[in-house]
């Protein structure tokens, strides 16, 4: 039987008022949380958050795919808190080179399930 991995590191793609406090409760347990948001006044607030709990080694902020995928563990564990859209396809485009067989994604957005499964779709090992 396969080990079960241990998460200890995940990526939050979407840091608003749902991301953000998905973020501090992942970091509340202990795990490392790498932030990524358009919007880099939104990851900083939330660092300053977290820094007043006392979390702040918890939360990184990364601009990029490629720098954010780095700081992941294996397999690499992915949340997305954005809004419904065709925000989701471009997140999913961006990430995707830097994607390994195996790596999960965990799609807690408000969006339309339908969208959802089509991106599923788009990421089946060819």
């Amino acid at each position: 039987m396969a080990k079960n991995p241990v998460i200890d590191k995940l990526a939050m793609i979407g840091c608003g008022s749902m991301g953000g406090g998905m973020a501090l409760l992942f970091a509340e347990h202990g795990v490392t949380v790498s932030l990524n948001d358009p919007s880099e006044e939104t990851m900083d607030q939330l660092i300053a958050t977290a820094k007043k709990d006392g979390l702040h080694d918890r939360l990184q902020k990364h601009g990029d795919y490629q720098d954010l995928c780095s700081s992941l563990g294996s397999p690499k564990v992915f949340i997305f808190s954005l809004p419904h859209g065709t925000v989701g396809d471009t997140v999913v485009e961006g990430l995707h080179p830097y994607l390994d067989q195996g790596d999960i994604i965990i799609d807690a957005s408000n969006e339309n399930w339908q969208n959802t499964q089509r991106r599923q779709g788009k990421l089946v090992p060819q």
